[in-house]
């Protein structure tokens, strides 16, 4: 019997925390033994599915199914992750040299990207002072000429990788419901969102550029009420609304590439390579800040109490002391909280209803995705 030492995982499943909950593993022969919190756990080699997470492209996620359901879970650290795949029987060797290649693309498209920067400010100094100063208006100058067509186009292109990587819905109370409310919250828009739900047990939710905003199903779980999903879902829309997405491309992949797209030059290629790299944004604290504040006015012209996203937002921070990852993969502000009820008291109160859905059985709900 080959055995090897103990790996600390974080597990998601039946009967575990909606944000998971700490485990260890190792992997004993052809198959990885778990320990649960309920007991031990052998699963087979045979029974497990690999594959490749997080917006940076890069987390790995180990899933398979028993009587009781579905199961994931995915190494804490990079050296659990090391270890992992050191000592993973032959059986996943073809999903792992999968799970490499989809790494390498990524890394390799976040090189290309700092490559093309590279070229930028390699131009005279005056044009490199110029852009230091000037950073984030060149941005906004940019991402506001590109027409929406193509960012539809973009964000369709983005939303098909997405597709491919996770089971997602509009079918269904819990995905009724979040189309109900985000409808109510993008009146007038100029974007014609699509809603979706994610088979997914991680507390996450994010919008694509053109207005394509998933929702994981572990994020309405750890809702306590509607307005709370109404909070997530108005400050994810802002970073629709406001164009966070491509602002963030002219940082992350280089002017080159979106200067062709808002000139003009429409190229598939172009297209490709920006939805390949959507998934590795991260938002800055002033955008999410803005997606913040501009949720808030969202909220309000909607007739829906704020209360919700402060205490979702305050909820979350305060998990895993503050550590823990949501909205657009960016940590969550140790004084969000306080930014929104001092902007709150600004705005000064509004006429709110309580929004009339069945919680429980909206999440309740979820488990016929599976």
């Amino acid at each position: 019997m080959v055995t090897t030492d103990l790996m600390n995982l974080l597990c998601f499943g039946p009967g575990l925390p909606d944000g998971g909950s700490p485990c260890s593993g190792r992997w004993v022969d052809d198959s990885l033994q778990l320990d649960l919190p309920g007991g031990s756990v052998t699963v087979p080699a045979a029974q497990v599915t690999v594959t490749a997470g997080g917006f940076d492209g890069q987390q790995m996620i180990v899933h398979w199914q028993d009587a009781a359901g579905r199961w994931s879970c995915s190494p804490v650290s990079a050296a659990d992750q090391q270890q992992f795949l050191a000592a993973a029987p032959d059986t996943l060797g073809s999903q792992l040299a999968r799970w490499r290649k989809r790494v390498g693309r990524t890394r390799a498209g976040f090189h290309f990207g700092w490559l093309v920067l590279g070229t930028f400010f390699a131009l005279p100094l005056l044009a490199l002072l110029l852009f230091w100063l000037n950073a984030d208006r060149i941005a906004g100058w940019v991402a506001q000429r590109i027409p929406q067509a193509e960012e539809v186009k973009l964000g369709e292109m983005s939303l098909a990788q997405v597709r491919a990587q996770m089971k997602l819905t509009q079918q269904g109370e819990a995905a009724r419901v979040v189309r109900d409310i985000g409808q109510r919250l993008t009146q007038g828009s100029r974007y014609h969102y699509q809603w979706y739900v994610a088979d997914d047990p991680t507390i996450n939710a994010f919008a694509i550029p053109g207005g394509f905003v998933v929702v994981h199903s572990g994020l309405i779980k750890a809702t306590d009420n509607p307005e709370e999903l109404a909070g997530v879902l108005a400050h994810e829309v802002q970073h629709v609304e406001q164009r966070h997405s491509l602002k963030g491309m002219v940082h992350n992949i280089g002017l080159s590439a979106l200067m062709s797209l808002a000139l003009g030059d429409m190229s598939g290629t172009v297209l490709a390579n920006m939805a390949q790299q959507l998934g590795g944004l991260k938002f800055s604290r002033d955008q999410e800040s803005q997606a913040d504040l501009g949720g808030l006015e969202a909220l309000k012209r909607a007739g829906i109490s704020p209360q919700g996203m402060i205490h979702f937002f305050d909820k979350l921070s305060k998990q895993d002391g503050g550590n823990i990852e949501l909205l657009s993969s960016h940590p969550a502000s140790d004084n969000r909280e306080q930014a929104l009820e001092q902007r709150v008291r600004q705005m000064g109160s509004w006429p709110a209803q309580p929004l009339q859905y069945n919680w429980p059985a909206v999440k309740q709900s979820l488990k016929d995705m599976r």
